[in-house]
């Protein structure tokens, strides 16, 4: 897999974090995750697909219309690195940080890793 397809991944699984419909979530995590998709960040540990689909929830409860946009990404053997920026409903930087993705062998993440402070907003 090249890097652009491994970017392209990555951007649809970042599309689901931001204020999508049910559906489309849905949609944009089967296409970017492995069913067993094994996701963490500072406050989350979450193993498959359908526990992350609630993770994702959560924060879009919390702080409603949030999305993200990447900074720079680095990628190798089956691996990316993603600095980016979320910016909060109105579009202002909200969060800054770093995550690592493993891909698995049909191009779909495997393993999420966000690393950042957690916002304060509530």
């Amino acid at each position: 897999m090249d890097d652009q397809t491994r970017l392209h991944i990555w951007n649809l699984y970042q599309s689901a974090w931001g204020p999508v419909e049910d559906a489309e979530r849905a949609r944009l995590l089967a296409e970017s995750t492995d069913e067993r998709i094994v996701y963490t960040d500072p406050s989350s540990l979450v193993e498959g697909r359908a526990a992350l689909t609630r993770r994702i929830a959560a924060s879009q409860e919390r702080f409603a219309g949030a999305y993200f946009r990447n900074d720079t990404f680095l990628a190798h053997h089956d691996q990316g690195l993603f600095h980016w920026t979320m910016y909060d409903a109105g579009g202002r930087v909200f969060v800054k940080g770093i995550s690592f993705a493993r891909f698995g062998a049909d191009g779909r993440i495997v393993l999420a890793s966000g690393f950042f402070e957690a916002p304060s907003r509530a």
